[in-house]
Protein backbone atom coordinates (compact mmCIF):
# COMPACT_ATOMS: atom_id res chain seq x y z
CA UNK A 1 0.00 0.00 0.00
CA UNK A 2 1.49 3.28 -0.73
CA UNK A 3 1.56 5.82 1.85
CA UNK A 4 -0.25 9.00 1.65
CA UNK A 5 2.46 10.95 2.45
CA UNK A 6 4.32 9.43 -0.26
CA UNK A 7 2.00 11.23 -2.52
CA UNK A 8 1.79 14.22 -0.97
CA UNK A 9 5.99 14.58 -1.61
CA UNK A 10 5.67 13.46 -4.94
CA UNK A 11 2.63 15.79 -5.78
CA UNK A 12 5.00 18.89 -4.15
CA UNK A 13 7.85 17.39 -5.83
CA UNK A 14 5.67 17.61 -9.41
CA UNK A 15 4.60 20.85 -8.63
CA UNK A 16 8.07 22.30 -7.41
CA UNK A 17 9.42 21.19 -11.01
CA UNK A 18 6.99 23.14 -13.13
CA UNK A 19 4.67 20.20 -13.69
CA UNK A 20 1.15 20.86 -13.80
CA UNK A 21 -1.78 17.99 -13.97
CA UNK A 22 -3.82 20.03 -16.73
CA UNK A 23 -0.63 21.05 -18.79
CA UNK A 24 0.25 17.22 -18.69
CA UNK A 25 -3.48 16.28 -19.71
CA UNK A 26 -3.07 18.62 -22.39
CA UNK A 27 0.03 17.68 -23.89
CA UNK A 28 -0.87 13.59 -23.65
CA UNK A 29 -4.64 14.04 -24.87
CA UNK A 30 -5.58 12.33 -28.01
CA UNK A 31 -8.76 14.87 -28.85
CA UNK A 32 -7.66 17.57 -31.35
CA UNK A 33 -8.45 21.26 -30.14
CA UNK A 34 -10.43 22.30 -33.79
CA UNK A 35 -10.94 26.01 -32.65
CA UNK A 36 -13.47 28.00 -31.53
CA UNK A 37 -17.18 26.04 -30.84
CA UNK A 38 -19.59 26.65 -33.59
CA UNK A 39 -23.52 26.99 -33.21
CA UNK A 40 -25.99 23.55 -33.09
CA UNK A 41 -29.12 23.31 -32.37
CA UNK A 42 -30.27 21.85 -28.25
CA UNK A 43 -30.96 18.60 -29.28
CA UNK A 44 -27.49 18.33 -31.20
CA UNK A 45 -25.03 17.17 -29.01
CA UNK A 46 -22.39 16.68 -31.48
CA UNK A 47 -21.49 15.56 -34.65
CA UNK A 48 -20.32 12.73 -35.83
CA UNK A 49 -19.44 10.95 -39.39
CA UNK A 50 -22.47 9.16 -41.26
CA UNK A 51 -21.56 5.97 -40.65
CA UNK A 52 -20.65 6.07 -36.78
CA UNK A 53 -24.30 8.07 -36.47
CA UNK A 54 -26.16 4.98 -37.96
CA UNK A 55 -24.53 2.84 -35.78
CA UNK A 56 -25.29 4.41 -33.12
CA UNK A 57 -28.72 5.30 -33.66
CA UNK A 58 -29.79 1.65 -34.85
CA UNK A 59 -28.06 0.85 -31.26
CA UNK A 60 -30.90 3.77 -29.91
CA UNK A 61 -33.44 1.92 -31.72
CA UNK A 62 -32.65 -1.38 -30.43
CA UNK A 63 -33.29 -0.27 -26.84
CA UNK A 64 -36.87 1.92 -28.07
CA UNK A 65 -37.48 -1.42 -30.06
CA UNK A 66 -36.91 -3.86 -27.18
CA UNK A 67 -38.83 -1.52 -24.76
CA UNK A 68 -41.70 -1.47 -27.17
CA UNK A 69 -41.59 -5.43 -27.12
CA UNK A 70 -41.37 -5.27 -23.16
CA UNK A 71 -44.68 -3.52 -23.01
CA UNK A 72 -46.58 -5.53 -25.23
CA UNK A 73 -46.15 -3.45 -28.67
CA UNK A 74 -45.59 -4.41 -31.98
CA UNK A 75 -42.00 -2.46 -31.75
CA UNK A 76 -42.12 -0.95 -35.85
CA UNK A 77 -40.13 2.05 -35.04
CA UNK A 78 -36.88 2.59 -37.17
CA UNK A 79 -35.48 5.13 -38.61
CA UNK A 80 -37.16 7.19 -40.46
CA UNK A 81 -39.07 7.83 -37.04
CA UNK A 82 -35.85 8.46 -35.77
CA UNK A 83 -35.24 11.02 -38.74
CA UNK A 84 -38.75 12.72 -38.17
CA UNK A 85 -38.20 13.21 -34.27
CA UNK A 86 -35.15 15.37 -35.07
CA UNK A 87 -37.17 17.13 -37.63
CA UNK A 88 -39.43 18.19 -35.59
CA UNK A 89 -37.42 18.91 -32.98
CA UNK A 90 -35.83 21.46 -34.83
CA UNK A 91 -39.11 23.44 -35.78
CA UNK A 92 -39.98 23.10 -31.79
CA UNK A 93 -39.79 26.29 -30.34
CA UNK A 94 -39.99 25.55 -26.79
CA UNK A 95 -37.21 22.49 -27.28
CA UNK A 96 -34.43 22.83 -24.52
CA UNK A 97 -36.09 25.99 -22.53
CA UNK A 98 -35.20 25.42 -18.91
CA UNK A 99 -38.20 23.70 -17.25
CA UNK A 100 -39.57 21.92 -19.90
CA UNK A 101 -39.85 18.39 -21.08
CA UNK A 102 -35.38 16.77 -21.20
CA UNK A 103 -34.85 15.97 -24.98
CA UNK A 104 -35.00 12.20 -24.31
CA UNK A 105 -38.45 13.10 -22.69
CA UNK A 106 -39.66 14.25 -25.75
CA UNK A 107 -37.91 11.72 -27.79
CA UNK A 108 -39.64 8.54 -25.90
CA UNK A 109 -43.19 11.04 -25.99
CA UNK A 110 -42.73 10.88 -29.51
CA UNK A 111 -41.78 7.48 -30.63
CA UNK A 112 -44.70 5.79 -28.28
CA UNK A 113 -47.19 8.34 -29.67
CA UNK A 114 -45.80 7.04 -32.96
CA UNK A 115 -46.12 3.27 -32.06
CA UNK A 116 -49.64 3.52 -30.36
CA UNK A 117 -51.76 5.50 -33.13
CA UNK A 118 -53.84 7.25 -30.79
CA UNK A 119 -57.10 9.13 -31.96
CA UNK A 120 -57.15 10.73 -28.86
CA UNK A 121 -54.51 12.73 -26.65
CA UNK A 122 -54.44 14.35 -23.72
CA UNK A 123 -51.62 16.43 -22.40
CA UNK A 124 -51.95 18.05 -18.79
CA UNK A 125 -49.34 20.54 -17.67
CA UNK A 126 -48.57 22.58 -21.15
CA UNK A 127 -46.45 25.32 -19.81
CA UNK A 128 -43.92 26.12 -23.32
CA UNK A 129 -45.82 23.83 -25.19
CA UNK A 130 -42.50 21.93 -26.27
CA UNK A 131 -44.20 18.25 -25.75
CA UNK A 132 -47.11 19.24 -27.09
CA UNK A 133 -45.29 20.12 -30.30
CA UNK A 134 -43.89 16.44 -30.24
CA UNK A 135 -47.45 14.75 -29.79
CA UNK A 136 -48.64 16.89 -32.61
CA UNK A 137 -45.27 15.85 -35.32
CA UNK A 138 -45.57 12.42 -33.87
CA UNK A 139 -49.43 11.98 -34.85
CA UNK A 140 -50.77 14.58 -36.91
CA UNK A 141 -54.04 13.17 -37.28
CA UNK A 142 -54.72 12.64 -33.66
CA UNK A 143 -56.96 14.74 -31.29
CA UNK A 144 -55.12 16.85 -28.70
CA UNK A 145 -56.67 18.10 -25.52
CA UNK A 146 -54.33 20.64 -23.74
CA UNK A 147 -55.15 21.68 -20.09
CA UNK A 148 -53.26 23.99 -17.98
CA UNK A 149 -55.06 26.63 -15.73
CA UNK A 150 -52.50 28.78 -17.06
CA UNK A 151 -51.72 29.62 -20.92
CA UNK A 152 -49.64 32.67 -20.35
CA UNK A 153 -46.34 30.92 -20.90
CA UNK A 154 -47.46 28.96 -24.17
CA UNK A 155 -44.91 30.51 -26.95
CA UNK A 156 -47.24 29.22 -29.74
CA UNK A 157 -50.94 27.37 -30.36
CA UNK A 158 -51.04 24.65 -32.78
CA UNK A 159 -53.88 23.70 -34.96
CA UNK A 160 -55.89 20.64 -34.20
CA UNK A 161 -55.39 21.02 -30.55
CA UNK A 162 -57.98 21.85 -28.51
CA UNK A 163 -56.46 24.37 -25.52
CA UNK A 164 -58.95 24.15 -22.61
CA UNK A 165 -58.11 26.46 -18.88
CA UNK A 166 -58.57 24.34 -16.24
CA UNK A 167 -57.58 21.45 -14.85
CA UNK A 168 -58.88 18.19 -16.56
CA UNK A 169 -60.06 16.66 -13.90
CA UNK A 170 -63.28 18.91 -14.39
CA UNK A 171 -63.50 17.76 -18.25
CA UNK A 172 -65.29 14.50 -19.20
CA UNK A 173 -62.70 13.64 -22.13
CA UNK A 174 -63.12 10.16 -22.61
CA UNK A 175 -61.36 7.60 -24.22
CA UNK A 176 -62.50 6.49 -28.21
CA UNK A 177 -60.26 3.48 -28.97
CA UNK A 178 -57.93 0.98 -26.67
CA UNK A 179 -54.69 3.62 -28.22
CA UNK A 180 -55.80 6.74 -26.58
CA UNK A 181 -53.21 8.18 -24.71
CA UNK A 182 -52.81 10.97 -21.21
CA UNK A 183 -49.42 12.59 -20.34
CA UNK A 184 -49.93 13.94 -17.14
CA UNK A 185 -47.41 16.65 -16.33
CA UNK A 186 -48.69 19.29 -14.08
CA UNK A 187 -47.11 17.83 -10.64
CA UNK A 188 -50.17 16.31 -9.36
CA UNK A 189 -50.54 13.04 -7.71
CA UNK A 190 -49.74 10.58 -10.08
CA UNK A 191 -51.77 8.45 -8.33
CA UNK A 192 -55.06 10.47 -8.50
CA UNK A 193 -54.37 11.24 -12.40
CA UNK A 194 -54.23 7.44 -13.22
CA UNK A 195 -57.24 6.77 -11.73
CA UNK A 196 -59.17 9.60 -13.50
CA UNK A 197 -57.50 8.33 -16.63
CA UNK A 198 -58.78 5.22 -15.80
CA UNK A 199 -62.31 6.14 -15.04
CA UNK A 200 -62.40 8.01 -18.26
CA UNK A 201 -61.19 4.87 -20.40
CA UNK A 202 -57.88 5.44 -20.98
CA UNK A 203 -55.37 2.35 -20.91
CA UNK A 204 -52.38 4.37 -21.70
CA UNK A 205 -50.65 7.38 -19.45
CA UNK A 206 -47.23 9.42 -19.17
CA UNK A 207 -46.88 10.54 -16.06
CA UNK A 208 -43.80 13.02 -15.58
CA UNK A 209 -42.42 14.52 -12.15
CA UNK A 210 -42.41 10.46 -10.59
CA UNK A 211 -39.60 10.64 -8.31
CA UNK A 212 -38.51 8.05 -5.82
CA UNK A 213 -36.52 8.59 -2.79
CA UNK A 214 -33.20 9.38 -3.98
CA UNK A 215 -34.61 12.03 -6.68
CA UNK A 216 -37.35 14.17 -4.60
CA UNK A 217 -35.46 16.21 -3.59
CA UNK A 218 -35.10 17.80 -7.23
CA UNK A 219 -38.59 19.14 -6.63
CA UNK A 220 -40.45 21.65 -4.62
CA UNK A 221 -44.02 20.22 -6.52
CA UNK A 222 -43.04 16.97 -6.64
CA UNK A 223 -46.41 14.58 -8.22
CA UNK A 224 -46.45 12.52 -5.03
CA UNK A 225 -47.55 9.79 -4.21
CA UNK A 226 -45.84 9.32 -7.93
CA UNK A 227 -46.26 5.80 -9.88
CA UNK A 228 -42.36 4.91 -8.39
CA UNK A 229 -43.90 4.93 -4.77
CA UNK A 230 -46.39 2.33 -5.20
CA UNK A 231 -44.33 0.21 -7.61
CA UNK A 232 -43.83 -3.07 -5.91
CA UNK A 233 -45.05 -1.82 -2.45
CA UNK A 234 -41.67 0.31 -1.91
CA UNK A 235 -43.52 2.99 0.32
CA UNK A 236 -45.83 2.25 3.54
CA UNK A 237 -47.96 4.51 5.23
CA UNK A 238 -46.82 6.80 7.55
CA UNK A 239 -43.24 6.61 5.75
CA UNK A 240 -42.12 10.17 5.72
CA UNK A 241 -38.88 12.12 4.11
CA UNK A 242 -37.49 15.49 4.64
CA UNK A 243 -34.99 17.54 1.95
CA UNK A 244 -33.45 20.84 1.32
CA UNK A 245 -34.72 23.15 -1.81
CA UNK A 246 -33.79 26.19 -2.60
CA UNK A 247 -33.33 27.36 1.29
CA UNK A 248 -36.17 25.60 2.03
CA UNK A 249 -36.69 22.67 4.37
CA UNK A 250 -39.60 20.49 3.10
CA UNK A 251 -41.43 17.27 4.33
CA UNK A 252 -43.65 14.62 2.68
CA UNK A 253 -45.50 11.68 4.10
CA UNK A 254 -47.06 8.77 2.44
CA UNK A 255 -50.43 8.05 2.97
CA UNK A 256 -52.31 4.80 0.89
CA UNK A 257 -55.57 7.16 1.12
CA UNK A 258 -53.68 9.59 -1.00
CA UNK A 259 -52.90 6.35 -3.75
CA UNK A 260 -56.75 5.93 -4.85
CA UNK A 261 -55.85 2.93 -5.07
CA UNK A 262 -54.12 2.88 -8.14
CA UNK A 263 -52.37 -0.26 -7.46
CA UNK A 264 -55.50 -2.15 -8.58
CA UNK A 265 -56.20 -0.68 -11.51
CA UNK A 266 -52.80 -0.61 -12.59
CA UNK A 267 -51.40 -3.37 -15.39
CA UNK A 268 -47.91 -2.72 -15.69
CA UNK A 269 -45.35 0.30 -15.09
CA UNK A 270 -42.19 1.07 -16.28
CA UNK A 271 -39.98 3.80 -16.32
CA UNK A 272 -38.59 4.65 -19.70
CA UNK A 273 -34.73 3.48 -20.50
CA UNK A 274 -31.77 6.18 -20.74
CA UNK A 275 -31.16 7.02 -23.57
CA UNK A 276 -28.47 9.84 -22.99
CA UNK A 277 -25.70 7.74 -23.88
CA UNK A 278 -27.03 8.12 -27.44
CA UNK A 279 -28.40 11.50 -27.66
CA UNK A 280 -26.43 13.31 -24.92
CA UNK A 281 -29.47 14.44 -23.95
CA UNK A 282 -30.94 14.54 -20.14
CA UNK A 283 -33.39 11.92 -18.95
CA UNK A 284 -37.08 12.75 -17.82
CA UNK A 285 -38.40 11.01 -14.79
CA UNK A 286 -41.03 9.53 -16.78
CA UNK A 287 -43.15 6.32 -15.87
CA UNK A 288 -45.23 4.62 -19.12
CA UNK A 289 -48.50 2.89 -17.21
CA UNK A 290 -50.64 0.31 -18.68
CA UNK A 291 -54.25 0.66 -16.95
CA UNK A 292 -56.62 -2.16 -16.39
CA UNK A 293 -59.46 -2.28 -18.79
CA UNK A 294 -62.92 -1.52 -17.14
CA UNK A 295 -64.90 -4.14 -16.00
Amino acid sequence: MVAWSAIVADTAAAAAGGLHMADDMHSMSLVQDMGMAVPMPAYMKFQAQRGLYTRKMEELLTCVRNFMSTIGLRATVGMNDLDDYFEAMANNRAFGIPGTTHGNGTLWLFMLARELQPKIIVESGVYHGSSLFTFRSAVPQAKIFAFDVNFSTLLSRLDGVDYRQHDWSGDQILAQSPSDLCFFDDHINNCMRARQAYERGFRHIIVDDAPDIGEIHQFRYPAVPSIAMIENDKWADGDTLEWNWNGRRLRYTFRTADTFGAKEIIEAAHRFPSLKRWTGMEDSLHYYVQLKGKA
